[in-house]
């Protein structure tokens, strides 16, 4: 693999990770047209990149998770850190949920991974976020335990290539009736073990050869751009992320035309 290319997968997963348009899709796609040969050293190493961007977003939350979680193991009283050790409680069984119905889908990914599928679930992808905003309950709702199991659930769908993870999340949450921007982080703050499971699940799929020139820079890269589009999605799903809609919606049906 060229530095070139690497460089340029490594932006489109850093990119598209945390925007709702799909990585896998647009990693696929990207990989087609330039006639790579898919790479899981590739894989492994950007999903680590992407976990580092959105670990350094979010450290001061994923923190007050890890001492709340403390807390209820110590039964601390104090109302905010039993609060953020529910939460953290929440988030750990929606990710058990997602790798459950991941690792059911999983034998079926290969044959999922083709263009008409990719086209067609982009297509989804960007319906589901017009719904979502044209449908939604008010912005009022809390992060239940209910909601909490059915995201789990949720997510796991997203194994499915070209279904986006952040997008299909987010899109719930906020149809369920959440507010937006909370919405956007809870997405964010399951994206961390959900991309550790991911990442430990590749390692120990087909493990991980020896570091190359290549994958470093793909890391930087997919670091460096995960983390401008981890703080442009906070900002535009308060208002402008339904735009995101026409374009997986647009690139879906072109791909089941060319």
């Amino acid at each position: 693999m060229e530095i070139f290319h690497s460089i340029l997968l490594g932006i489109v997963q850093g990119a598209t990770e945390f925007l709702p348009v799909s990585s896998s899709g647009h990693l696929f796609l990207t990989e087609r047209w330039l006639g790579l040969v898919p790479s899981m050293d590739l894989m492994i190493v950007t999903h680590v990149a992407t976990l580092g961007a959105v670990l350094v977003v979010f450290w001061r939350e994923v923190w007050r998770l890890m001492q709340g979680f403390l807390s209820l193991l110590t039964r601390e009283r104090r109302a905010e850190s039993r609060e953020q050790g529910m939460l953290a409680l929440k988030l750990g069984v929606a990710t058990l949920l997602t790798i459950g119905v991941a690792l059911l889908i999983e034998p079926w990914f290969g044959e999922l991974l083709n263009l008409k599928v990719v086209a067609v679930t982009l297509i989804i992808t960007g319906v589901l976020i017009v719904i979502a905003e044209k449908f939604r309950r008010g912005e009022s709702v809390m992060f239940t335990w209910p909601i909490a199991i059915a995201l789990g659930i949720v997510q796991g769908l997203a194994v499915v290539p070209g279904i986006s993870r952040s997008g299909l999340t987010i899109a719930f949450l906020i149809f369920l009736g959440l507010h937006r921007r909370k919405a956007a982080e809870y997405s964010f703050l399951l994206s961390i073990p959900t991309i550790l499971a991911a990442g430990v699940f590749l390692v120990l799929e087909s493990g991980l050869s020896a570091l190359t020139v290549e994958l470093g820079l793909a890391a930087i890269a997919a670091f460096v751009t995960a983390l401008v589009m981890i703080y442009s999605m906070l900002k535009l799903v308060e208002k402008h992320w339904i735009w995101f809609a026409p374009y997986c919606v647009g690139l879906g049906y072109w791909l089941l035309f060319i």
